[in-house]
């Protein structure tokens, strides 16, 4: 395990799929001498614009960030999950292109969230997005779907919510933004675009390959995710060839949920201050190029 880092830049709060409240999470990260925080939401900013204000009274640098859930068209890899995600870091949560975003983004997850609880009915477990919603008003995710599922007493094994949840999933429509719309919004509200946690898109970081990421780079992404659990030791080194290939941006997070273990994991992964300047310089330098 490691010594607790000076940044975490992956964290959800209650305002996407996260336990914790932005203000539980910074009084936290105080208290472990985490400097620099990321809260990245699920396709809303709105843990960042409740934090900002405390985050300041705690002298903790709350970056504005954000995670993408999008789906990558035109791409060979076989991805596990239907959806990848895009990390946006130092971005403008007022723009209008990304206010606009938050409002279409939380129709569509209350779309696919509809569709999937009409099929759970069809299965004989009947569910409305009212109960989903019921679990957490700010966004209805998965997570808050196996908790009412559970709060309705179907089931009592976690783990016959899950087998059942993925059975209904199957061929569940992905998410309406692309890959590459979510790269391009990033770079038009200013900010930084890193590509989540990628061994999670094939399950073995070796299908990743470079004329995969090639596609991406020549996008704009700006960065990998190399530091999270779920890339192990092998997959870091294999990556980060990559990423130095492409002369590309590494960060990394604890991607803090919460449920199972609180708050004691964050700042477990060893993100350096040089991280997180090299993602403000290179935030910095594009500023300067649009002259703002």
């Amino acid at each position: 395990m490691h010594d607790t880092a000076s940044a975490d830049l992956h964290i959800h709060t209650t305002y996407s799929d996260g336990k914790f409240t932005p203000e539980q999470i910074l009084r936290y990260a105080a208290k472990r001498g985490i400097q620099t925080v990321a809260f990245t939401d699920h396709d809303n900013a709105n843990g960042y614009r409740a934090g900002l204000p405390i985050a300041q009274r705690l002298g903790i640098e709350l970056i504005p960030a954000i995670e993408f859930t999008c789906h990558w068209p035109h791409c060979d890899i076989p991805i596990e999950d239907d959806d990848t995600d895009v990390l946006g870091y130092f971005i403008n949560v007022e723009h209008p292109a990304f206010l606009a975003f938050e409002q279409t983004a939380f129709q569509d997850v209350c779309e696919r969230m509809t569709e999937l609880c009409e099929r759970l009915t069809q299965l004989g477990y009947p569910m409305t997005l009212q109960e989903v919603l019921a679990e957490n008003p700010h966004y209805p995710g998965g997570l808050h779907l196996a908790h009412a599922f559970q709060r309705k007493g179907y089931v009592s094994e976690w783990q016959e919510v899950v087998q059942i949840l993925h059975r209904a999933k199957d061929h569940l429509r992905s998410a309406t933004f692309s890959i590459y719309q979510a790269i391009e919004l990033v770079h038009q509200i200013g900010g930084i675009a890193i590509l989540a946690h990628p061994t999670t898109l094939t399950g073995q970081h070796n299908r990743f390959r470079p004329e995969h990421l090639a596609m991406l780079v020549e996008m704009g992404l700006d960065g990998l995710e190399l530091y999270h659990p779920r890339v192990d030791a092998s997959a870091r080194r294999y990556l980060s060839d990559i990423a130095r290939q492409f002369k590309l941006l590494v960060s990394g997070g604890t991607d803090q949920h919460g449920w199972k273990d609180g708050l004691r994991r964050l700042g477990k992964e060893p993100i350096t201050p040089d991280m997180v300047a090299a993602l403000r310089a290179r935030h910095a330098a594009r500023q300067y190029q649009k002259g703002e």
